[in-house]
């Protein structure tokens, strides 16, 4: 169905999914649905997508149910099914059943070989090691063998990050003062932290490390595809200027700066490409403020919750998976300069970016490609979309009042 038009489905209800729903719409003009529990602002009141929700108690078989239905809907009007999906847990279910989405769509999703090489944070050193990369030092925590906690942090100086080496099987889980990341200043910290998570029932593993200095200025994001003959087909980059720092969506991307980094991007092909990677992959690397020496944090196997600024940089990232998934040989292509990436008032530059230099060059690639915010499309104008994008950046700011209120040189 190569000759068809896309029928974009997404599974969630986030702002990465409404990106892709947009960069669908900019290059074929089509209309998306999404598939999700409950109403979100970022889908709500949209030309471009239509939401399908599964009530608060929607199981995995009501989403498959949905799913069949928007299939075979798709092919009746004789357009191509699209599945996307952008969270973990989502691709942990594709993979799942793999063949079963496969009978009904076009499916942009890793496969499975190329998820789980990457998804278990604890093998990331040696991997990034061959590149050039660096890791932070760390020790794993096995939650079925939690006795060994004590140990493990002895190797390492505090302050410590403690987070899951597996995220699809902690990101369901539900429970107080739960976090994506924790910072823990000591071992009584960790102690107690690790107590709560063992008593929500997980079962999985967590990478206890070191602490790299640097702020949020410190974080790029590179966003890869990867295609089926190995050739990256799309490398993208981006500077944090400032991350999220609300415990669900911490160090997500507030404020970027849209430009080609080839240093942290050619290292981030070659680990990738070296294990064999295909597919989209969202990679995030710290550099150490003392040393200037690289540090790879994170392999997500998906397009990412600011796939936006990828279309910014000058390539659409749904064009470059769908011409893969139909076995077009592209050529390689990175994202250039694209101005600002923001969901947050640009004033909050002044609070949180320090360096004189950085900001100078900020101003330069506003004058020069402007501000972008995600929400804001011209195809999707619409008076409830505009007051809900408002609304969230006020939120955002208040919420950095109460949990980041100034820059710190850890970002934490």
């Amino acid at each position: 169905m190569t000759d068809a038009l896309p029928a974009p489905v997404m599974v969630g209800s986030d702002l990465g999914v409404y990106s892709m729903a947009r960069a669908f719409h900019q290059r074929w003009g089509v209309h998306s649905h999404t598939v999700s529990k409950l109403p979100r602002g970022f889908i709500n009141d949209s030309a471009i997508l239509t939401p399908v929700l599964l009530g608060e108690h929607g199981t995995l078989a009501d989403q498959r149910a949905a799913l069949d239905r928007l299939s075979a809907l798709a092919r009746d009007r004789g357009t191509e099914p699209v599945l996307v999906v952008n969270s973990d847990s989502q691709v942990d279910a594709v993979d799942a059943d793999r063949a079963w989405h496969e009978e009904r769509f076009t499916v942009l999703v890793p496969p499975g070989e190329s998820v789980r090489a990457v998804e278990d944070k604890a093998r990331l050193a040696p991997l990034a090691t061959a590149v050039g990369l660096h890791t932070p030092r760390d020790r794993v925590i096995d939650f079925a063998h939690l006795d060994g906690w004590r140990a493990a942090a002895a190797d390492l100086a505090a302050p410590y990050i403690l987070k899951p080496a597996t995220t699809g099987d902690y990101e369901v889980l539900e429970f107080p003062g739960k976090l994506k990341v924790y910072v823990l200043d000591d071992v009584a910290a960790l102690e107690g932290t690790l107590e709560r998570i063992h008593a929500a029932g997980y079962e999985g593993r967590m990478l206890l490390q070191e602490l790299i200095p640097g702020d949020d200025t410190a974080g790029y994001v590179t966003t890869v595809y990867i295609d089926r003959t190995g050739t990256a087909t799309l490398q993208s980059t981006a500077r944090m200027l400032l991350a999220i720092h609300t415990p669900n969506l911490l160090g997500n991307m507030a404020l970027g700066l849209v430009r080609w980094y080839p240093e942290i991007a050619e290292r981030v092909t070659a680990l990738l490409q070296g294990i064999g990677y295909r597919g989209f992959a969202t990679v995030d690397v710290k550099v150490d403020s003392r040393t200037g020496t690289p540090y790879l944090l994170d392999i997500n196997p998906r397009p990412g919750r600011s796939n936006h600024f990828i279309s910014m940089g000058g390539v659409n990232p749904m064009e470059v998976a769908l011409a893969d998934a139909h076995g077009e040989a592209l050529p390689p292509r990175h994202t250039g300069e694209g101005g600002i990436f923001r969901i947050v008032p640009l004033v909050l530059l002044r609070r949180y970016v320090a360096d004189p230099g950085l900001r100078a060059e900020v101003a330069a690639a506003r004058r020069a490609h402007g501000v972008t915010h995600p929400l804001a499309y011209e195809a999707d104008a619409n008076p409830r979309r505009t007051f809900y994008r408002y609304a969230a950046s006020i939120n955002h700011v208040r919420a950095f009042a109460r949990t980041y209120p100034r820059r710190t040189e850890t970002s934490f």
